[in-house]
């Protein structure tokens, strides 16, 4: 079972209310349908947005934030235990909610722009891997998840 919490059960993210509260406003501002907890180390946080890159085989977009450096835009990995960073929204370790949605929408429409313009153009990704010993991953493969 992917450690997964939606919209309606809460943040999902961090030990404290201020932290979590402010994992769910950003969720909430980029219209968000997952908040995945990560291993505190590498990221408190995974967002992951509806939207989606042709060009990586149809993968959902995702945020990852983690206190000390801020936000990173990426994509889902094969399991849910990795994520793929394309690069960080280079706006500081917390922006207000709004310009982290902006932000994001703003490197979105220029990666959409290079996906079909200059597809040898468009960035590689770094596999990250979360690193706590929780619950077997789920491999999107066997799920049948879009581009998995």
């Amino acid at each position: 079972m992917e450690e997964v919490v939606t919209m309606k059960r809460g943040a999902g993210a961090g030990d404290t209310p201020d932290v979590q509260a402010y994992v769910f406003a950003v969720a909430r501002a980029l219209n968000a349908e997952t908040i995945r907890r990560w291993d505190a180390v590498t990221f408190d946080a995974v967002v992951v947005l509806s939207k989606q890159f042709r060009y990586y085989s149809g993968r959902h977009i995702l945020i990852a934030w983690n206190p000390h450096f801020g936000w990173s835009l990426g994509i889902e990995g094969q399991r849910t235990d990795r994520v793929l960073i394309i690069g960080g929204l280079g706006i500081g370790r917390r922006p207000p909610p709004e310009a982290i949605a902006d932000r994001t929408d703003e490197l979105i429409a220029d990666l959409l722009h290079l996906e079909y313009r200059a597809r040898d153009a468009f960035p590689v990704p770094t596999l990250v891997h979360r690193l706590d010993g929780g619950p077997s991953p789920t491999n999107r493969t066997e799920r049948g998840s879009a581009g998995g």
